[in-house]
């Protein structure tokens, strides 16, 4: 074989060896995409597309509500993730992620649009509102739902830094407060109340329970673990409660 034939030789292997190395690149990523990890890994690079936060996740009483992201993939559709963010106590509780069409963002827009108040927002404010909620629950043992990390990597290059102001989480008094959603499970909310005590301690959180409107007396509240259903002294009738000195409405009464 001549020079001039073996050097053609080692271009085309060179050729082969590069095609060879991009199918496998491409069916790797194809692969990647089969998973929610892998999807959320592949938007983490792409354009930020829609970011907004629930009104009332910035209420300073109730500090619950949604955070919503959304980047552009390149086939041309949009990785959504939905985070539920209780900052009182919980961090993030829920989350629901999947990659739609454009047409499909809308729709879903607009059915939250029916039940919560959404305000647009930067990227780096809905990231520092998510991961600062998360942090806050972390001091007392208790972490963000299990798909967190799964969907984390949407947040891709988004630099918190670049929101300066400052966040508060847990109630005036920087405390946490466990308020038990419809679905919570007695074990759960058991676990909570056992988390807090140890790691907060007496007097150093308060829990609300809701009861179901059946119920005759619709909430009772709690004070650092202890249950004011066992004061003699509580009048049944009455329509407000009051934690650390301040005045809570009953929304049943």
């Amino acid at each position: 074989m001549s020079t001039k034939e073996q050097r053609r030789q080692k271009k085309l292997a060179k050729k082969r060896s590069k095609e060879i190395a991009k199918r496998k690149e491409i069916a790797r990523e194809k692969n990647s995409l089969q998973s929610l990890v892998g999807q959320m890994k592949a938007a983490g690079g792409g354009q930020v597309d829609r970011c907004l936060i629930s009104a009332a996740l910035m209420d300073p009483e109730s500090k619950f509500g949604s955070v919503f992201i959304s980047r552009k993939m390149r086939d041309g559709r949009v990785a959504i993730v939905k985070f539920l963010v209780d900052g009182l106590c919980l961090g993030v509780k829920d989350i629901a992620a999947l990659v739609c069409f454009p047409s499909d963002q809308t729709q879903i827009l607009e059915q939250m649009s029916g039940s919560e108040l959404m305000q647009d927002a930067s990227p780096a404010k809905a990231r520092s509102l998510v991961e600062g909620a998360i942090e806050f629950a972390k001091q007392f043992e208790i972490e963000p739902h299990a798909d967190y990390r799964k969907v984390e990597p949407i947040w891709g290059d988004i630099d918190k830094s670049e929101f300066t102001e400052t966040l508060s989480f847990g109630d005036a008094e920087g405390k946490p407060r466990y308020v038990n959603g419809p679905y919570d499970s007695v074990l759960f909310q058991q676990q909570i109340r056992e988390k807090l005590q140890t790691h907060a301690g007496e007097g150093n959180y308060n829990i609300v329970t809701m009861r179901s409107e059946s119920d005759d007396f619709p909430y009772e509240m709690m004070i650092g673990g202890e249950d004011w259903s066992d004061d003699p002294e509580l009048d049944a009738d009455i329509d407000e409660d009051v934690v650390d000195g301040k005045v809570i409405s009953n929304p049943n009464s």
